[in-house]
């Protein structure tokens, strides 16, 4: 029996206020909304965006310091950064700062080949804007 194939599907992001992230994901950033569902009689929401062929789910939690379903506090994060991609990192970033973005790193030619920048959503989740694919030698198990 052959394995199923495994796609990436989206990236989830707990946020403490809903609006704030929406409109910075939608009017900054460029994601569709999709919707939203509301979980646990109304103390869960999870508001749908997609951007190109990639998804994010923002979620909001009515008691911040509550537990999810897998007991880890919505308050931990949990994932390095979220990449998007753009042919233009400079004008993004421009853009991005003249709406009081903060960046973490300034747009720079990187290792591999690409341009990148890095800064901080609402809540200071990290996310990249890169341009390129990273040129890259091939895997090898263990450290030189």
């Amino acid at each position: 029996m052959p394995t199923p194939a495994i796609r990436f599907d989206h990236v989830a992001i707990t946020v403490r206020d809903m609006e704030r992230s929406v409109r910075f994901y939608r009017d900054l950033l460029g994601f569709d909304v999709l919707g939203q569902l509301l979980l646990n009689e109304g103390a869960f929401k999870i508001v749908y965006l997609r951007s190109g062929g990639a998804h994010v789910e923002l979620f909001e939690f009515r008691d911040h310091d509550a537990e999810t379903a897998v007991g880890v506090p919505d308050t931990v994060g949990g994932f390095k950064h979220l990449a998007l991609q753009t042919d233009d990192v400079d004008g993004v970033a421009a853009r991005l700062k003249a709406a009081g973005t903060v960046f973490t790193v300034e747009p720079v030619d990187a290792a591999g080949g690409v341009r990148l920048a890095f800064f901080r959503d609402p809540d200071g989740n990290l996310l990249e804007l890169v341009s390129g694919v990273p040129n890259v030698a091939a895997y090898e198990a263990g450290w030189p």
